[in-house]
């Protein structure tokens, strides 16, 4: 008595998707970048102290304002290029004083020479525009450089390269 088999194997079944793959990896790269990007903007954060006396040149500076100040650090994720950015939210049109060529945030970061020209109160004569030099209060440099060194941007890269 002989007998018969039949077998059919569904080829597609056992090959490697691999849109699954490259979509599972992305996934996993996109949720180790905002990991990495919110350590910093965490520890940028916790460096800036609340005070009204002005900080040393070359530490973080102190934040006078309340409400949407220097601590208004935000982080974002581009699609695109597979990373992000990290820093203070430029602010315009909330404080007296314009600042023409640069943000708030980068002449604290890196300190240098400034334009300022006031804008007039109600009432009041314009005042000539005059230059000031500040002197940097890095805050974000050193805050990527410790976690950094702290392994915080690293680690949560261990589940997608595969450590």
């Amino acid at each position: 008595m002989a007998l018969k088999f039949d077998i059919t194997m569904k080829v597609q079944k056992a090959l490697l998707d691999v849109s699954k793959v490259s979509n599972g990896f992305d996934k996993e790269k996109r949720r180790a970048t905002i990991k990495g990007l919110a350590f910093v903007r965490k520890r940028a954060r916790s460096s800036l102290r609340r005070r009204k006396k002005v900080s040393e040149p070359g530490s973080p500076p102190s934040v006078h304002a309340k409400g949407r100040g220097l601590k208004t650090i935000l982080f974002e994720y581009d699609n695109r290029t597979g990373g992000g950015r990290v820093g203070p939210v430029k602010l315009d049109g909330t404080n007296r004083l314009v600042i023409n060529e640069k943000t708030a945030a980068s002449t604290q970061e890196f300190g240098g020479k400034v334009r300022l020209r006031q804008v007039p109160r109600k009432g009041r004569k314009r005042q000539p525009p005059r230059t000031v030099r500040f002197q940097a209060r890095p805050f974000m440099g050193p805050a990527l450089e410790k976690e950094v060194a702290e392994g915080n941007i690293a680690s949560p890269w261990a589940n997608v390269v595969g450590g």
